[in-house]
Order: C-alpha cells, then sequence, then structure tokens
C-alpha cells in the first residue's frame, strides 16, 4: 500500500529554519565483500507517495540508471536507479527492501528507486552544513548537504534533486534568454545588481545565465547564512548609502543547509537597514501553502523553478 504523504505533520515550519525529511538507505557492497549503509534525505514536500517497487518497463537508448517507465495512479512517470545514477552496486546475496519514492517537484513527477525507506525525521536547517570538498567530489557535487543523524553517529547526506531530474532529461530550461524574446514578453534590457541564494549548483547556473544575459550583475550565495555575511559585506562598503540603491533584488531558494531561505527572508525583511530590498522566493516547492509561507515572512515575489518567460516577469516587475 502506498505511504500517503500529504497527511504527515507540516513540513517546514515558517521561518524556523527546520523541516521534515524522508530518510532512505542505500547500500554500497565493495571488492572484498563487505556491504556499508549509506543514509540520504529528501525533503517531505517533495514527495508525493511511497511505494513498493511497481512493475517496471525498459525504454532503449536511455541511460542505465533512467530506462524505466511505470505506471503509477494511472500516470506513466520514468524511474530513476538511484544507485545506479550514484554508481553504487550491491550484492545479490545482501537482503534489503527496495521502495520507489515518488516525487513531483519542477513541475513533473519522477519516481526514485531506492534501497530502504528508514523513516520520516525533524532536522534543523542549521544543523546541515555544506559538504566537504572531498565529499563532493566522490558523489560527482550531487550532495547540498550533510548532518549527523541524532540518535547515531550516522551521517545524512541530503541531495541535489535538480541534478536527478536534469540527469534524466526531465529538467531542460533554456540557458539564457534573448533580446528578441525579451521582446516578445514586453521587456526592455535589464541593468542592475542581483543576489541569488541557492545550494544547487544547477540553480544557481540556471539563474546567473539567464539573468545576465538580460543585462544583469550577479552576485552568488551558497545558502541563507552566506547570503546575509554578504549583505553585511555590501552594508559596510556603502556606509550612509541605502543598499537598496546598489543590490535591487534578491532572489532565494528555500531549502538550504545552514540557514533555510524562509528563515533568511525574515531575517532580512526584520533588518530596518536591508528589509527594502524585494526578496523572489524561488524554489522547486509549488502550491498555495508554500506560496502563503513565503508570504507570510516577507517575501514579495514566488517562481517555481524554471519558467524562463515567468522568471524574467516576475523579476521585471522589481528591477528596470
Amino acid at each position: 500500500m502506498a505511504q500517503n504523504i500529504g497527511a504527515l505533520p507540516e513540513v517546514l515550519k515558517v521561518g524556523t529554519n527546520e523541516m521534515e525529511l524522508v530518510v532512505f538507505k542505500m547500500y554500497c557492497t565493495h571488492p572484498d565483500g563487505k556491504t556499508d549503509t549509506r543514509n540520504y534525505g529528501v525533503n517531505v514536500a517533495k514527495v508525493r507517495e511511497i511505494i513498493p517497487m511497481p512493475t517496471l518497463t525498459i525504454v532503449p537508448d536511455m541511460p542505465e540508471y533512467a530506462d524505466s517507465l511505470a505506471e503509477v495512479r494511472g500516470e506513466v512517470i520514468p524511474i530513476v536507479d538511484l544507485g545506479r545514477w550514484m554508481k553504487i552496486s550491491v550484492s545479490s546475496e545482501f537482503s534489503f527492501r527496495p521502495k520507489v519514492i515518488v516525487l513531483e517537484m519542477l513541475g513533473t513527477t519522477v519516481g526514485m528507486m531506492v534501497h530502504e525507506v528508514e523513516r520520516i525525521r525533524r532536522i534543523k536547517w542549521d544543523q546541515i552544513k555544506p559538504p566537504p570538498s572531498l565529499m563532493q567530489s566522490k558523489h560527482g557535487g550531487k550532495i547540498t548537504g550533510v548532518t549527523k543523524i541524532t540518535d547515531s553517529d550516522d551521517l545524512l547526506l541530503i541531495l541535489d534533486l535538480e541534478s536527478v531530474i536534469q540527469d534524466i532529461g526531465a529538467l531542460m530550461p533554456k540557458k539564457g534568454i534573448s533580446l528578441d524574446e525579451i521582446k516578445k514578453i514586453h521587456k526592455k534590457k535589464l541593468s542592475g545588481n542581483v543576489l541569488i541564494v541557492d545550494d544547487s549548483t544547477v540553480a544557481r547556473r540556471i539563474l546567473k545565465d539567464t539573468l545576465e544575459n538580460v543585462g544583469l550583475t550577479i552576485f552568488e550565495a551558497v545558502d541563507g547564512k552566506q547570503a546575509l555575511a554578504i549583505l553585511e559585506d555590501f552594508l559596510k562598503k556603502l556606509g550612509d548609502q541605502p543598499i537598496e540603491t546598489f543590490l535591487q533584488l534578491i532572489i532565494s531558494d528555500v531549502e538550504m543547509p545552514e540557514m533555510d531561505g524562509l528563515t533568511f527572508t525574515k531575517n532580512v525583511k526584520n533588518n530596518a537597514r536591508l528589509k527594502k530590498i524585494p526578496i523572489i522566493v524561488n524554489t522547486s516547492l509549488s502550491g498555495d501553502e508554500n506560496r502563503e509561507k513565503a508570504k507570510t515572512v516577507g517575501a514579495d515575489g514566488y517562481l517555481i523553478k524554471f519558467d524562463v518567460t515567468q522568471l524574467i516577469n516576475e523579476v521585471t516587475r522589481f528591477v528596470g
């Protein structure tokens, strides 16, 4: 029977810097025959349901980690074999209970095949740290955060799901937008400075390429804590000059280590010298509830990744 995630407790309290993760296990068998356990997490808000292994249909001419489709509740969806995507394998003699986590994000539905689902854990984002460079290198830049599981010494890794979606070809936004395309949506060439805050390298690259192509200058931060440090540095350098005359806009993700986007937005809007800077929340989390959470902490706009036309329309509300 499917596990209905929609019935679970609230995912992300407004501005309290905590969220809930579906924690799952992946097993890796080494040449010496030993099998180790790796713990990963995905935001409950992106999970539609968790189901037993469905019947798979193989699709030709696809990468081996994304060569299957399955019918789930009348909808045919791609299935990502996470073990193959991560280039790990487990011995056929090792016993585990595979599951498929059905994700809804970035305007698409994808099944993610995992070795075993453990439980749901509530974790504060400030307990999740950016991964060390060695770990990022080992995982091909696919990890956005790492923390310790509270009742053990095991590490919990947060996956960059935008990378998963992009790798299977379900995320295909334009990397930039031409001046002709801007004219089609009745916009002019833009100018100004924008700070983008996102822990996903894929998301930052898409935003940076698009916004630079329309004339904007981009500053980058990988989480809310780093973004606040950048803003404080701007304030010191500007002296008595209002910061909004230098920085015209902030575009922030929600899910980030150290400090999530809602907490970051609340901190900015509670700071007398920063509160006039418009903030657009840019997230893979859809739904009116998440939009209302962003509004509650003072966000001036809300975007679902990655609609280029919608992005430009929203940005030009604040940047001329």
